[in-house]
């Protein structure tokens, strides 16, 4: 827990030598190894760091300075004009230089009235071409963007900040997670130290009552005697 709250692994480490490893080995050179006071001493190691802990905020959740309404219609208007940019895209690249080309192909004295059609087929394209220009920068009007250029400063800026807000917010989500699964971990860790504990005064009761049984003379020695 308080590796993941932003301490210092080398501050753990210093706290551990100091207020477990030294103060364990003073409790046992002075009273013997006592299940109690370590556990005392553990105790008082935690309570450092959980001290620490609180001391070292957790990061806010990540806020969103973009307002998604707005966002979303503007993802709307960008799909809107990116189709008709890709309309404009085929007709000029793709059917207007097919009609260029069957009409520089359509040659000879019984080809004008081909010619004438090819050519106001093209005309034709061209217009439309000239009319899907002029209508692009009217769809971005109609919301209150005097160009494609200020529209497209706008919606680049607030995608940037979308994103920026999904990252910051995934990591956030994941610290928090991970901070989750530390404190559901701790009572169950606490469980199996307390059992190894109590494993470890109940075999220390055993050997002491052994140490104070009386030792009996054997049968044989008696009857030597």
């Amino acid at each position: 827990m308080a590796l993941v709250s932003g301490i210092e692994e080398s501050k753990i480490i210093e706290i551990r030598n100091e207020h477990v490893y030294d103060e364990a080995t003073r409790s046992v050179q002075k009273h013997g190894w006592l299940p109690g006071l370590f556990r005392g001493i553990i105790q008082k190691a935690k309570e450092i760091l959980i001290g620490l802990i609180r001391e070292t905020e957790v990061p806010a959740k990540p806020t969103l300075s973009v307002d998604m309404a707005k966002y979303r219609t503007m993802q709307k208007l960008m799909v809107k004009v990116q189709d008709e940019a890709r309309t404009i895209k085929q007709l000029m690249h793709g059917e207007l230089p097919k009609l260029e080309k069957q009409l520089a192909e359509t040659t000879g004295l019984f080809k004008g009235k081909d010619r004438k059609a090819l050519q106001e087929k093209i005309a034709g394209v061209q217009q439309e071409i000239d009319r899907r220009m002029d209508r692009l920068p009217g769809i971005l009007k109609e919301d209150g963007y005097p160009d494609v250029q200020a529209f497209k400063r706008t919606y680049d800026a607030a995608t940037a900040l979308v994103e920026q807000y999904n990252r910051d917010l995934a990591a956030w989500k994941q610290q928090v997670n991970r901070e989750k699964q530390l404190q559901q971990a701790a009572p169950e860790k606490e469980s199996i130290r307390k059992k190894l504990w109590e494993y470890d005064a109940e075999a220390k009761r055993r050997n002491d009552a052994r140490r104070q049984e009386p030792r009996h003379r054997s049968y044989d020695y008696d009857r030597g005697r």
